[in-house]
């Protein structure tokens, strides 16, 4: 008869919508994921007392063996609680496609989602967020570059970054994956995340034991935090109402030197004074003039932009100068060295 996708909130029974209580109430089976995060201590007590016959569904059943409940959603009323909102995951939005796909209705009940949760309580601007990202629980540096890569472009841009951590085997703590991430920096000459970087720290959001704080990497791994789910934030440059905010809930004195760190900046002020010093080096040839001030108005640009906080055309005008440069180097005969 159809498929009901059921947001729940953040973990705990409480969190429910009573919209949502309704409609698990009516299903004539209720599938309870138990894959894409983690439920409070007492959730399945408490769920049991209004709906006693509920199935735990784990990755398995979601997806290798998801044609099951698809079958029973045929000529059944079948829900899926889902924890937080039902197409965060791609996991839910997989099922939701194929039962597009078999022509089984779907209803949709939403759920506070994390992303908005832990955007909402950081104070930071939800329009200043780049791309999240989720750190998986392993230590395999590779993998873990791939969630700094992302980081490392929305810093680029002048974006905060949401770190979703693994909630497999009773979830990833924002302890671990710090360590984890500042080595795998660290290993790839990433130094914008060090022990220094100033993060914000979200733990079991929705819960009375919630935690919110912002402070330097190395002070988390000394600060007591609930258990998971945890998650992330690594903030870029802070408009001055965000550190107003985030003064609320932390005592830490916001240095520009460990906040919003962006990891081209370095790189442009390299390029600007190799171009300088190469300009320099060439002054001595007057054949060269009209060429040399052509490079030296791209450099004049890079540096403009980059006193504007415009750091992506900065590094594209030195990019140009530089090309010029070792074009003039091919074709005129020049000798110099990076």
């Amino acid at each position: 008869m159809g498929l009901i996708f059921i947001g729940a909130g953040l973990g705990r029974f409480e969190n429910m919508t009573i919209e949502a209580l309704e409609e698990a109430k009516k299903c004539d089976k209720l599938y309870v994921d138990v894959y894409t995060s983690i439920w409070s201590d007492d959730f399945f007590e408490k769920l049991s007392q209004v709906v006693p016959n509920y199935v735990r569904a784990d990755r398995k059943l979601l997806e290798d063996d998801v044609y099951r409940i698809l079958v029973e959603a045929k000529d059944k009323e079948v829900g899926i609680l889902v924890p937080g909102d039902p197409f965060i995951a791609t996991t839910h939005s997989a099922v939701r496609t194929l039962a597009h796909r078999k022509n089984i209705p779907v209803k949709i009940i939403h759920g506070t989602s994390i992303i908005s949760s832990a955007i909402s309580v950081s104070g930071l601007h939800v329009y200043k967020f780049g791309k999240p990202v989720t750190v998986p629980k392993t230590d395999d540096l590779q993998r873990l570059r791939t969630v700094l890569v992302t980081v490392q472009e929305n810093l680029s841009r002048g974006l905060h970054t949401l770190l979703l951590l693994d909630t497999a085997d009773d979830g990833l703590t924002a302890k671990d994956a710090l360590a984890w991430l500042t080595e795998a920096a660290a290993h790839y000459g990433m130094g914008w995340l060090n022990k220094d970087t100033v993060v914000v720290v979200c733990a079991k959001l929705g819960s009375p034991q919630s935690k919110v704080d912002a402070l330097p990497v190395n002070k988390v791994f000394g600060t007591p935090l609930p258990p998971p789910p945890h998650c992330i934030i690594i903030p870029s440059k802070l408009h001055f109402s965000e550190k107003e905010v985030m003064s609320t809930y932390s005592e830490l004195g916001f240095s520009e030197e460990h906040l919003g760190v962006n990891p081209l900046k370095n790189r442009v002020q390299t390029y600007v004074e190799k171009c300088r010093r190469i300009l320099a080096q060439l002054s001595a040839k007057p054949e060269m003039g009209d060429y040399l001030r052509y490079v030296s108005s791209y450099v004049d640009d890079a540096e403009k932009f980059f006193e504007e906080g415009d750091v992506i055309n900065s590094l594209l005008a030195i990019g140009y100068a530089e090309g010029l440069l070792d074009g003039l180097r091919m074709l005129k005969g020049v000798d110099f060295r990076w």
